[in-house]
């Protein structure tokens, strides 16, 4: 997938310094924007579930001998014929599917709406990060085949140990994400980091639970990653947050500085406070509507 999508930017590149549209890889075209000759957009992708009855709710998974449980969300009004954006949303050590299911709030709204799934983990997520990311390679082949997903919209979020492991997620199958949200997430375990992710980052600076250092070291990683200026602009109002990559970048980084929330009245710096949820389908949205840049990054080594 990481070849695909790379190949498939070359492409872009290609055509566009003759042309201002051209095949894309795959079948169909990828439309310029008038008066801006470096600039791309993607088209919706469909997958071989468009066109099948869906499944909401529980659901279960043989994998490696073992049942894995997961959650579907469909969108209301999800039409099965219409590619449509996926999230995989991970749950935290103590935390459940069911449990982040209630307050993680990705679902978007009806102009952006997403199926989001919520995978159940066997004894937490990344202790076995192989183990655990060719589990969501089967999970997303079942979707794929199951649902109708736009394969340029997979997006990837999750929390606490949920968020190390979406930080795997990143650096080893940056091929298959658009992007990715990781809130108080810790560092993750897979090296080298193979391709680029879009990913926002969001921690708490007084987090006693998982050090902020930490959400620091694999925000630098993604920048690293994606060959990205170590100058940040501003980015967002509603959390402090700080942008690496220039306006209108495919694979941009933003780390996020989150508030405490409250617990049983007392502060409680490893929440997923009120607004985490937009922030993260704000973010989602605009690395999709975002143009592809083709004069930000060197050339690979």
């Amino acid at each position: 997938m990481t070849l695909l999508l790379r190949a498939g930017r070359l492409a872009v590149f290609a055509c566009l310094l003759v042309v201002a549209a051209c095949a894309a890889p795959g079948g169909g075209t990828r439309s310029t924007v008038p008066g801006d000759a470096n600039v791309a957009q993607l088209p919706a992708v469909p997958t071989s579930g468009c066109g099948s009855p869906a499944a909401d709710g529980r659901q279960t998974l043989k994998f490696q001998g073992a049942s894995w449980r997961y959650i579907v969300d469909l969108p209301p009004g999800y039409d099965k014929s219409v590619p449509t954006r996926l999230i995989l949303a991970f749950h935290g050590r103590t935390g459940t599917a069911e449990k982040v299911r209630t307050y993680f709030d990705l679902e978007g709204s009806a102009a952006r709406p997403a199926i989001v799934v919520y995978p159940q983990a066997q004894g937490g997520w990344g202790g076995k990060a192989d183990r655990d990311m060719a589990y969501v390679d089967t999970l997303l082949a079942r979707l794929k085949a199951t649902l109708c997903v736009d394969q340029n919209q997979i997006f990837a979020a999750g929390h606490s140990m949920g968020g190390s492991f979406v930080n795997d997620l990143s650096c080893g199958r940056a091929g298959v994400f658009r992007a990715t949200a990781v809130v108080a997430g810790g560092i993750g375990s897979v090296r080298p980091c193979q391709g680029q992710v879009a990913a926002i980052l969001l921690h708490n600076p007084k987090d006693n639970m998982v050090p902020y250092s930490q959400g620091i070291t694999e925000r630098d990683k993604r920048i690293a990653q994606n060959r990205l200026a170590a100058t940040p602009a501003d980015a967002s109002a509603t959390f402090r947050c700080k942008r690496w990559g220039k306006s209108g970048i495919a694979d941009p980084v933003v780390f996020c500085d989150l508030p405490s929330t409250f617990n049983r009245k007392r502060p409680y710096s490893h929440g997923w406070p009120d607004g985490t949820g937009p922030t993260i389908t704000g973010f989602f949205d605009r690395v999709t509507d975002q143009r592809i840049q083709l004069t930000e990054r060197p050339p690979a080594p």
